[in-house]
C-alpha cells in the first residue's frame, strides 16, 4: 500500500468509478495505482523541465538564467509521498487555553521560497540581489496586526482571524500562524511566517501622445505598512499639463486598527485635499468601529448627450461621520460567528460652485444633510482555498449571511425626504456543486408619498470547484445581475459597458434605468512559471439587455461578448494581473468595430465578507 495526497473538492477519478474527495485526505491505495497516479499527474511537467534544467546547468550563466526565469517544479523525484499531518487549525483547538510564552516572527524572502515549503530556496545572485533590495515588514507591524500577544490565554478564533488579516493586508502574501508546543506543558509558542510581496509598483494607462497616466506606488514605505502612491496625469490640452494625485495611507494606527488616509489632488479634472480615519468590523470580536471624511473638492463634470457635451465646474465641502456597535450573540466552530450590529451615520455635502438649481432641477447638487441608522445580524465563516481570484497564495473564501436594514432622513434646501432600504446576502459551499452566492438590495427616497432614486438590485454569483486535468485546474464563473432604477433623476443612468456588462464593449449612449447581465468566464491555470508569473488561459461569454430604446427590457437588443485571452500574475509583486484579451461582438452600436483587443490591468478583487458596516444609501 502506498499513501497519495487528494485535494479537497475535487474528483478522484480511478478506472470506472469516480469518487467525490470533500476535504484535503490521504488515501492508502495498492503500490500499482498510487505510482500510477503520481506519475500521471506530474510526470510530464517533470520530464520536461528536467530537460530543459539538465541543459542550462551545463554553463553558470544559462543556470542563473533558469534560476531566475523558472520556478522548480520538479518537486517529484526522490520525494516521498506526504504522511497525514494535523494542520494547524487543529493545533490551535488542542492547545486552546493555554498560555502563550513566546510571539516570534519570521520574514520569507519575497522570491525563491514558499510558505507552504519553508526549506526551499534558490542560490541564485540575480534573485538574491531582488531579495536584498526589498524593505522586510518590520516585525513590530506584524505583531500590531495580530489580536493576541505574550501572555494571553490561547484562543483559537484569535489565531484565525489573525491569519486571516496578516493574508488581506495590501502588502503581505501569505502568512500561517503556528502553535509550537514548549517543555512546559502549560505553555506554549507562536510562529508566525510572513511572506511579503515586493510592494514598489505602478501603472501606466497610455492613452495616447497628447495624453497619458502614470502612477508610482509603494505599498509598505519602509517595511511600516504604510501606503505611498503617486499618481502623475499628462495632457497637453489641459493646464496644468502635468497634474498630480498622491495618497498616503497608514494602516492599524497604534494597533487600534484604524486606518488614516491623507489625499492631495492638483489636476485639471479634479483638485481635493481631504482626510479620513476609519476603522471597520473585521472580525466579530470588535465591539465598535466609525469613522470620520473631510474633504474639499473642485471637480469638472462632463454631461454628454447626443449631439453635445455640457460641461460645468463643481466646489463643495464634503463631511462624513459614523458609529457602530456589535455584539457577539453567538460563536461555533462549524458554523461561524453570529453577530447583531446597529450603527448611525451624518453626512453633509455644501456647495459652493456649482450649476443653476431648484426644486426638480439638478438634485445632486443641492446642499444637504443625510442621517441614517442601521441594523443588522450577520454569520460569518472562512473556508481556505486557492486559484479562485489569485494565482497561488492562500485566500480565505467567506461563507455565511447577512441582513441589514437601514432608515433615515434627508433635509436639503429645497425639501425634506425620508429612506429606506434593506440587503441581504448568503453565501456557502455546497457539495458537489460549489460556491454559490445569491444577493438582494432594495432602497430609495420616500417624497410626496412615492419612491423617488429607488433601486432593485437582485446578483447570484457562483464559482466551481476547482477542477484538475493532468497539470492544468479548472474553474468556472458565473454572475447573475438584475438591476433596475426606480423614478431616477433624468441624468441618472445604468450602462451594460465593460465591468458593468460586456467585457471590453464601450458606448457613452448604451445606457437606461434597467438592465439584466449574464457573465460566464472559464479559466484555465497552467502550471508554467516565467521570472515567477503564472500563466492563465481563460474564455468568456457575455450577455446584457438594457432598456435604450424600449421601456420593455427584453424588446432591446441583446448586446453579447465572446473571447479568449491570456493573464500573468506575479503573487510575489504587487502590480496588477497583466490581461491580454481577443473578443467578438456579434452587434455593437454604429460606428463601433466588431473586434476587440486589449492589453490591461486587472486588480484581483476578493470576495466581500459578510460583515456590516456604515450605514450608507444602496448605489445605482
Amino acid at each position: 500500500m502506498d499513501s497519495v495526497a487528494v485535494r479537497g473538492r475535487t474528483f478522484l477519478i480511478l478506472a470506472d468509478s469516480s469518487l467525490y474527495i470533500e476535504k484535503d485526505t490521504v488515501l492508502l491505495l495498492p503500490d500499482s495505482i498510487a505510482i500510477r497516479l503520481q506519475k500521471d499527474e506530474a510526470q510530464r511537467s517533470d520530464d520536461f523541465y528536467q530537460k530543459l534544467k539538465d541543459k542550462f546547468y551545463k554553463k553558470r550563466f544559462t543556470k542563473e538564467l533558469y534560476d531566475l526565469l523558472f520556478v522548480d517544479v520538479n518537486r517529484h523525484r526522490n520525494s516521498k509521498p506526504k504522511q497525514p499531518t494535523v494542520s494547524n487549525q487543529d493545533f490551535y483547538q488542542i492547545y486552546s487555553g493555554k498560555r502563550i510564552k513566546n510571539v516570534n516572527v519570521q520574514n520569507l524572502e519575497v522570491f525563491g521560497t514558499s510558505i507552504n515549503d519553508t526549506t526551499k530556496h534558490t542560490k541564485s545572485w540575480a534573485i538574491g540581489v531582488a531579495n536584498d533590495l526589498h524593505v522586510y515588514t518590520r516585525s513590530y507591524i506584524i505583531k500590531n496586526n495580530i489580536f493576541f500577544e505574550m501572555g494571553d490565554r490561547l484562543d483559537p478564533d484569535q489565531l484565525k482571524d489573525s491569519e486571516r488579516v496578516l493574508r488581506g493586508l495590501p502588502f503581505i502574501k501569505d502568512a500561517r500562524i503556528y502553535v509550537v508546543p514548549d517543555e512546559d506543558k502549560d505553555f506554549v509558542n507562536i510562529l508566525i511566517l510572513v511572506k511579503d510581496v515586493w510592494s514598489i509598483t505602478g501603472e501606466l494607462d497610455f492613452g495616447s501622445v497628447e495624453s497619458s497616466d502614470v502612477a508610482i506606488i509603494d505599498r509598505n514605505f519602509l517595511g511600516l505598512g504604510q501606503e505611498f502612491r503617486n499618481e502623475f496625469l499628462y495632457d497637453s490640452d489641459e493646464k496644468p499639463i502635468i497634474g498630480y494625485d498622491g495618497t498616503y495611507t497608514v494602516n492599524n494606527i497604534y494597533k487600534t486598527f484604524i486606518t488614516g488616509e491623507f489625499n492631495y489632488a492638483y489636476s485639471e479634472p479634479r483638485d481635493r485635499i481631504g482626510v479620513r480615519f476609519f476603522k471597520n468590523f473585521i472580525t466579530p470580536e470588535i465591539k465598535y468601529a466609525g469613522g470620520v471624511e473631510l474633504s474639499h473638492n473642485d471637480v469638472r463634470v462632463n454631461r454628454e448627450y447626443p449631439d453635445t457635451t455640457y460641461t460645468f465646474y463643481t466646489k463643495f465641502n464634503y463631511q462624513d461621520y459614523w458609529l457602530g456597535r456589535s455584539w457577539l450573540i453567538s460563536s461555533d466552530e462549524d458554523k461561524g460567528r453570529v453577530n447583531i450590529q446597529i450603527a448611525g451615520g451624518y453626512s453633509k455635502y455644501k456647495y459652493i460652485n456649482r450649476p443653476i438649481v431648484t426644486s426638480d432641477t439638478n438634485q445632486l447638487y443641492f446642499d444637504r444633510k443625510l442621517y441614517l441608522f442601521s441594523a443588522g445580524i450577520s454569520r460569518r465563516d472562512y473556508e481556505k482555498s486557492t486559484l479562485i481570484t489569485g494565482y497561488g497564495r492562500t485566500e480565505d473564501i467567506p461563507m455565511g449571511y447577512s441582513l441589514e436594514l437601514t432608515a433615515g432622513k434627508e433635509l436639503n434646501e429645497f425639501y425634506n425626504r425620508n429612506y429606506i432600504g434593506g440587503r441581504f446576502s448568503i453565501g456557502q459551499y455546497f457539495s458537489r456543486i460549489g460556491y454559490l452566492r445569491p444577493s438582494f438590495q432594495i432602497g430609495g427616497f420616500m417624497h410626496n408619498g412615492r419612491m423617488e432614486q429607488g433601486i432593485v438590485r437582485a446578483q447570484v454569483q457562483y464559482f466551481s470547484f476547482l477542477y484538475r486535468f493532468h497539470q492544468i485546474n479548472f474553474r468556472q464563473f458565473f454572475n447573475l445581475d438584475y438591476t433596475l432604477g426606480i423614478d431616477r433623476f433624468g441624468y441618472e443612468f445604468l450602462n451594460i459597458n465593460d465591468k458593468n456588462g460586456v467585457r471590453g464593449l464601450s458606448n457613452t449612449f448604451l445606457r437606461g434605468n434597467k438592465k439584466i447581465t449574464l457573465r460566464a468566464e472559464t479559466i484555465a491555470f497552467t502550471p508554467f512559471y516565467v521570472i515567477g508569473f503564472r500563466f492563465a488561459v481563460f474564455g468568456f461569454a457575455d450577455f446584457a439587455v438594457i432598456n435604450r430604446n424600449s421601456s420593455k427590457l427584453f424588446k432591446n437588443k441583446v448586446y453579447k461578448g465572446y473571447g479568449l485571452g491570456l493573464r500573468l500574475r506575479n503573487e510575489n509583486l504587487a502590480i496588477s494581473t497583466i490581461q491580454i484579451r481577443l473578443a467578438w461582438y456579434p452587434q455593437v452600436p454604429t460606428g463601433e468595430s466588431n473586434f476587440g483587443v486589449r492589453v490591461s490591468g486587472q486588480s484581483s478583487n476578493r470576495i466581500p465578507d459578510f460583515a456590516l458596516e456604515r450605514p450608507a444609501v444602496i448605489e445605482f
